[in-house]
């Protein structure tokens, strides 16, 4: 009998390449981080679009070296070599430098505002640090939806339920048993109890408190001396046309639209868009003004060929602080341009503008 052979099979797994994941920023020369930057890694479809810090994350990353490249529109594509391990999260920064695409730069070194009559007594008693003031900018760092809320925190003022008067937030003073006399632009709005509560805090500019008769101003002063309970003035918003309901075009769709020639760059024009400098006054963003807080920001949008900025193009590149890119895109809304032109007609063209603002301390 032939012995019984036995065949044993081993079966070999195949080596499976390993993964990563690498994190990162993309920035200017000058260190800013650059929103909207499309992020690939070469060779293979793994990519990401980075956010408005320049930051971006791309998964499953095979382990080796790789390189990751970064373009943007407005800068000249920049690209890192990374090697990575299995399991290895890598952290890079891809630097971008910008092309002619930009304007020229407008520095801002001025507490431009736009003129409204009505805020000027405002303006002008908020310096002299009599009374308590909630500005536009505190207002909506607040994100206050009732008008009670916005005064909760202001020192020597409560808020008590108004039987009589069927008011839930009635104000009273320290010390006052009676209710204040409320303005609004300058008038009176009520000699009896005001419910505070009817005014929408996005519709108010600012609010001026005057908790004693000895610190109202003037300019309060009301008959019958209705001004001893105190005084809470409210300014109402300068008038500006309601925006158009336009929908947001994101950075991957504009930069189609430059691809098939519907909106031209600065590099691509016989003549670029220019601003038309007494149009465009940046208002320097107040909390930043006090304190005497530089930066800069640069912004993207299209100009049509009429000069109008189409907002709904508009977005931020970097900022140092939100709060300039913001006060940019409120100027811009009010802006004028002498529109690009290419082969002897008008055209729509992409336009990147860098602001600079600078307060220097005295």
């Amino acid at each position: 009998m032939r012995p019984l052979l036995v065949c044993l099979v081993v079966a070999v797994a195949l080596p499976v390449a390993g993964q990563g994941t690498i994190t990162g920023h993309v920035r200017d020369a000058s260190g800013f981080g650059v929103a909207s930057a499309e992020v690939r890694i070469a060779g293979g479809p793994l990519g990401a679009v980075t956010e408005a810090s320049g930051a971006f994350k791309v998964q499953g990353v095979p382990a080796g070296t790789v390189k990751v490249t970064a373009r943007r529109i407005g800068f000249r594509p920049g690209a890192n070599d990374v090697t990575l391990t299995d399991g290895q999260t890598v952290e890079v920064t891809v630097v971008l430098e910008p092309t002619p695409l930009q304007l020229e730069q407008v520095n801002i070194t001025a507490r431009r505002e736009p003129y409204d009559a009505r805020l000027a007594g405002f303006r002008q008693r908020s310096q002299k640090r009599v009374g308590t003031f909630i500005t536009r900018e505190r207002i909506d760092a607040s994100s206050s939806t009732s008008f009670s809320d916005l005064l909760r925190g202001v020192p020597g003022l409560k808020l008590v339920p108004s039987a009589r008067s069927n008011i839930l937030n009635a104000v009273r003073f320290r010390g006052q048993n009676c209710a204040p006399l409320v303005f609004i632009d300058g008038f009176p709005a009520s000699a009896d109890e005001f419910d505070v509560d009817i005014v929408d805090p996005s519709s108010v500019e600012g609010v001026e408190i005057y908790t004693g008769m000895l610190s109202v101003p003037a300019e309060f002063n009301a008959a019958r001396g209705l001004e001893r309970c105190g005084v809470i003035a409210i300014w109402s918003r300068p008038f500006r046309p309601p925006p158009k309901q336009q929908r947001v075009v994101s950075h991957a769709e504009l930069q189609k639209m430059v691809e098939s020639q519907a909106v031209f760059t600065a590099a691509e024009v016989d003549s670029v868009a220019r601003i038309e400098p007494a149009s465009f006054a940046p208002v320097y963003p107040d909390s930043l003004w006090k304190t005497y807080t530089g930066g800069q920001a640069l912004v993207e949008f299209v100009v049509d060929t009429y000069g109008r900025v189409e907002l709904q193009y508009f977005s931020i590149v970097f900022a140092s602080h939100a709060e300039f890119g913001e006060a940019v895109r409120e100027a811009l809304s009010r802006a004028r341009f002498s529109p690009a032109q290419k082969g002897g007609r008008r055209v729509r063209q992409l336009v990147q503008l860098p602001t600079h603002f600078d307060r220097p301390k005295p």
